[in-house]
């Protein structure tokens, strides 16, 4: 009698669980590509390369997931302009993912925001932490138990004015998930 109410608990859960929530599905994605500043940001920087590391959580019978981001882009200076400075953002981002039907190529939607930590890269520059959202899409393809994915996001990071106001850059960025 003493075990009863442990029992019925156990019961409960094991009679609880669904196909659905025992295929919940998650993936490890590493990539790398171009970083692309936009608007006046682009007026002294050029094309850089980032890096992203991303952990994707889903379920299969659904076409909405999360993804967790940590980015890292070196924007590189334009010669001449404003010094040698290259600008170097990172992030840590929180996406919703909108995916397509398909088989072995999906196209999704990202969207989110996040920390976006940014500093030129120059002696005595200080880093400053802001907030930012993006946007983008993009595709995976499926390669046996791996996949690939390539995808473009808009990013867009809000800073005081006298900070330098408002800054963009779209990485196209190609990967792995694992």
């Amino acid at each position: 009698m003493k075990h009863r109410p442990l029992v019925l608990i156990c019961l409960f859960l094991l009679g609880w669980s669904s196909p659905a929530i025992g295929q919940k599905s998650f993936a490890i994605a590493l990539g790398g590509g171009a970083a692309i500043p936009v608007g006046k940001l682009s007026d002294s920087q050029t094309t850089g390369y980032n890096a992203i590391a991303a952990l994707a959580i889903g379920v299969a019978e659904l076409p909405v997931g999360v993804r967790l981001d940590a980015i890292y882009n070196n924007i590189l200076n334009k010669n001449g302009v404003g010094g040698s400075a290259n600008f170097r953002v990172t992030g840590v981002l929180g996406n919703l993912i909108f995916a397509f039907p398909g088989t072995n190529a999906k196209a999704y939607l990202i969207a989110g925001g996040g920390l976006y930590n940014s500093k030129a890269d120059i002696s005595g520059a200080k880093a400053q932490n802001d907030v930012g959202f993006n946007g983008g899409v993009g595709a995976t393809f499926r390669f046996g138990p791996f996949a690939s994915f390539l995808e473009s996001r808009y990013h867009s990071i809000s800073r005081n004015a006298d900070k330098g106001g408002v800054f963009q850059f779209v990485p196209i960025t190609f990967g792995l998930l694992f």
